[in-house]
């Protein structure tokens, strides 16, 4: 929706804004006619009649229903899980302390991910994509 926006003449940094009822009555009095924008999606795989930007596009990519990170993220997590297990049974627990902490902050990535995943899917179904 635009806005007609009112600048003060004496105060160029206030403004003031009209209703659309008001801007119509204004145009009309113009004798102008009201322009209906058209909204055209950014991205080809939207909707018709809905507009994501690119940061939408790319977040529903990655971050969708079928999204590739979480996965990876959770095989990252065992893998460093599994050798930190390994070190520490062959008793060197300098390494398997490292494996340790790597695992928790490849834990935390990847729930992060999953909040982001959560985030994502209920912009999704705003928009009305799901």
């Amino acid at each position: 929706a635009t806005r007609l926006v009112y600048k003060h003449p004496l105060h160029p940094y206030q403004t003031m804004n009209f209703s659309s009822s008001l801007r119509s009555a204004a145009m009309a009095v113009q004798g102008k006619k009201e322009r209906k924008p058209q909204v055209k999606p950014i991205v080809a795989s939207a909707k018709e009649g809905v507009q994501i930007t690119e940061l939408d596009a790319f977040m529903f990519k990655y971050f969708g229903k079928e999204s590739p990170i979480i996965p990876l993220g959770v095989f990252t997590t065992a893998i460093i899980l599994g050798s930190g297990l390994v070190s520490f049974n062959s008793g060197d627990k300098a390494t398997s302390q490292t494996f340790m902490r790597a695992r928790v902050i490849a834990q935390g990535i990847t729930v992060a991910a999953m909040m982001a995943s959560l985030a994502v899917q209920e912009r999704q179904r705003t928009l009305g994509l799901l």
